[in-house]
């Protein structure tokens, strides 16, 4: 098992997965692809992110062209499963800065370097288009100061988004292996007996799965220009 040790914000390495493979099946189209404000929304996810080192699993559409994209090992296989790949993906950037022979990818930021540790990863949903670098910040704010496995984001009727948290590394590699086959596994399963710290929002995990909320979503973003924010 991993033994994880509560550090500091500013100790600890934190990268960023965001997921982009979805089938996006109640709106048709792949979401996050889809403009808010005149911008994709997994361009806006990729925007909150940095400068954290960042890298997208799945689909590269609508990702900035400056952003690592990995493939997902298994296709269509839910949300747990392109964890899974990008640990993989990961390891392989750790196993490079400790001098194991490359692997034939294209260019990853802070390949080889110290950045290739992580003991924070952030995960995000590629359909949030009004998550902050603030609230990144405030989650993993809540995890270093705490002894819990994962900062999850809580909206005010209690319920966790589990496409907007921060895992410790070591217990997010835990729980994969410990479900075998990722295929199809949700995250609610993937965070069961886990320890949870809960982070409020106040609207910035609200994620896009239908027609009728990518209206709402560009309506609030025209009114959020309009006021400035």
């Amino acid at each position: 098992m991993h033994h994880d040790h509560p550090r500091s914000a500013d100790e600890a390495a934190v990268v960023v997965i965001v997921l982009t493979g979805g089938a996006s099946r109640r709106m048709g189209r792949h979401k996050p692809a889809l403009e808010v404000a005149g911008r994709a929304m997994v361009e806006r996810v990729v925007d909150a992110a940095r400068p954290r080192r960042t890298f997208v699993v799945g689909s590269d559409l609508g990702v900035p062209g400056d952003t690592v994209t990995i493939a997902d090992d298994h296709p269509g296989g839910g949300p747990v499963a392109g964890l899974a790949s990008g640990l993989r993906h990961l390891d392989e950037l750790t196993s490079e800065a400790h001098g194991a022979a490359p692997t034939p990818r294209g260019p990853s930021p802070d390949a080889g370097g110290p950045g290739s540790r992580a003991d924070l990863v952030i995960v995000l949903a590629g359909d949030l288009p009004f998550v902050t670098s603030a609230h990144l910040d405030r989650l993993v704010a809540a995890l270093t100061s705490d002894s819990a496995s994962v900062a999850v984001t809580v909206d005010r009727d209690g319920q966790r988004n589990w496409l907007c948290a921060v895992w410790r590394r070591g217990a997010l590699a835990d729980r994969i292996a410990a479900l075998g086959d990722p295929t199809g596994q949700s995250m609610r399963r993937l965070a069961d007996g886990t320890s949870v710290v809960e982070v409020d929002h106040r609207g910035e995990a609200t994620d896009v799965d239908t027609p009728d909320e990518l209206a709402r979503a560009r309506r609030r973003a025209g009114e959020d220009t309009a006021g400035g924010a």
